[in-house]
């Protein structure tokens, strides 16, 4: 499916499931700024990306939308500059990948699923042509909104303190630490794409888009910041909990050996006792007793002495 924005004399004009041929007449009567968003890209998108004059984008560009799984990353083509993000819309949205063809006077945005914050971006700038005077203040609006999405998913995982008295599951720690490293590495990678954007000498951009970036790249960057912090407590917290669970083994073990001790004597008296043999029913049953207790409270001593040493 493909959308597309038509901004010209301060005007939007805009179309929801464009065919193809309409959208290269259109863009061929067009003198102004344009988003195309294409959702599941096919062979005909890709070769009219390839070989529509107003983009020719490089293949190798058109070759990682189409992939399943690509690193997010930024390049730099003739014309147009390249960029692949991730972004996750819910707490039990999967992360997307959102490709990115960004020129002077187009952008094209390549997905697989609807992403609904870009139907968002694409409903305000049809309401206010001024939020999309130049196509870099069109990917900084996305970028805020991709900001917009994640910060109530970051809040969700994060933990300001972790009390020292609380006593958190090991199994929930390491659930939670998943949790806060898969969003780290989405969140990270879009704080540097982000900063390169509006740092760097690749891009002319209009001073609205730079605001609009670096409030995207300080959003993000916070967000790392406080995943990476509550990572680090619940990795100290993982460290307590194991202390806790060696603690409770060896009260149990110290525990047994004083059960052991304890019944170790009377287990002793009583094997003997129970000895039938001509030798222990007259004048050695005492002595063998005697020498079976004896040996016995020794051991005895010798497990406690070993339980309170641990």
């Amino acid at each position: 499916m493909r959308d597309l924005l038509i901004v010209e004399q301060n005007n939007v004009i805009r179309y929801d499931g464009v065919s193809l041929s309409h959208l290269q007449e259109t863009l061929d009567g067009s003198r102004g700024l344009f988003w195309l968003d294409i959702e599941q890209i096919t062979d005909e998108d890709a070769a009219f990306l390839s070989d529509f004059k107003e983009f020719g984008v490089h293949p190798l560009s058109v070759k990682a939308c189409r992939e399943v799984s690509t690193r997010p990353y930024s390049a730099v083509f003739p014309g147009h500059l390249f960029i692949v993000l991730h972004v996750q819309e819910g707490p039990d949205a999967p992360p997307a990948k959102l490709g990115f063809f960004l020129a002077p006077d187009y952008l094209v945005t390549v997905h697989a699923t609807p992403l609904a914050f870009l139907q968002e971006v694409k409903d305000r700038i049809q309401l206010d042509a001024q939020l999309m005077r130049s196509t870099d203040q069109a990917i900084g609006l996305i970028m805020q909104t991709i900001a917009d999405c994640q910060d109530p998913l970051v809040a969700e995982l994060a933990v300001e303190t972790i009390p020292p008295d609380q006593d958190l599951e090991a199994r929930w720690i390491y659930d939670r630490q998943r949790r806060l490293n898969d969003m780290i590495h989405l969140v990270k990678p879009q704080c540097d794409i982000v900063h390169s954007l509006y740092a760097g000498e690749r891009l002319s951009l209009q001073s609205d888009a730079v605001v609009q970036l670096q409030d995207a790249y300080y959003r993000f960057r916070n967000m790392a910041d406080t995943l990476t912090r509550t990572w680090e407590m619940l990795n100290d917290a993982a460290m307590a909990a194991q202390t806790k669970a060696l603690r409770r083994i060896d009260a149990s073990s110290r525990r047994m050996n004083f059960l052991v001790a304890l019944l170790l004597p009377v287990l002793v008296i009583a094997v003997l006792l129970g000895i039938d043999d001509p030798l222990m029913s007259n004048v050695a049953t005492p002595a063998v007793v005697g020498i079976g207790l004896a040996v016995s409270l020794l051991l005895a001593i010798v497990l406690v002495l070993t339980a309170r040493k641990r």
